[in-house]
């Protein structure tokens, strides 16, 4: 979708049932995210708001915009007056953000589980039971999954200071995380989702 083409929507009548307009820094915001984590975008690339501007079609107010909330994730790296870049994986703060993301999510458990409808339920467990799938099969992105079936839990407790901490949090942990198999506790981590899957099943 062209700049162009969202200047002229029509603007929604209070009968009309067309989604809601997205503002455009959210979807530049959307479209970097998705770069950094599917690594189209690679750790250390210098970012140019011409650039980012063309590829997305957007203004550069937007592209600031979303680059300054990339920043507060701990996606990108930007030193005044001398370069913006996507931030490199550092082992350390791999391990620092995925201790306090653990805690976060052993709150998620016990506040999340407590506040789910029948269909949410429903649906973190089949969330779930792929992540484990994965799991079992030393799939790397299982341990991502497993991430986000309890980044719902967090956003299912209701609490909107609890779950705006978690999700930025969590983003930086999956972007930091380890792509080499070895580096993961699988047994641990299946652990984990089975002590979950214990719990929304109750």
């Amino acid at each position: 979708m062209t700049l162009d083409m969202l200047d002229h929507m029509p603007i929604p009548t209070s009968e009309s049932t067309t989604a809601p307009r997205r503002l455009l820094r959210d979807v530049a915001f959307d479209t970097l995210l998705a770069a950094i984590v599917d690594g189209t975008l690679q750790p250390g690339e210098r970012l140019n708001d011409a650039d980012l501007s063309r590829w997305l079609q957007v203004s550069r107010t937007p592209i600031r915009e979303a680059i300054a909330q990339l920043q507060t994730y701990g996606l990108i790296e930007i030193e005044a007056n001398r370069y913006t870049k996507v931030a490199a994986r550092n082992d350390v703060l791999y391990a620092e953000a995925a201790e306090f993301l653990a805690g976060l999510h052993s709150l998620a458990h016990e506040w999340g589980t407590a506040n789910l409808d029948a269909t949410t339920r429903k649906e973190s467990r089949r969330a779930l039971a792929a992540a484990t799938k994965q799991l079992k099969a030393h799939d790397v992105a299982g341990a991502g999954a497993l991430l986000d079936v309890q980044g719902a839990l967090a956003a299912a407790s209701g609490n909107a200071l609890f779950s705006g901490t978690e999700e930025p949090l969590r983003v930086r942990v999956q972007f930091l995380s380890p792509r080499e198999p070895d580096a993961y506790d699988w047994d641990a981590l299946v652990a984990v989702a089975e002590e979950l899957d214990k719990l929304l099943k109750a």
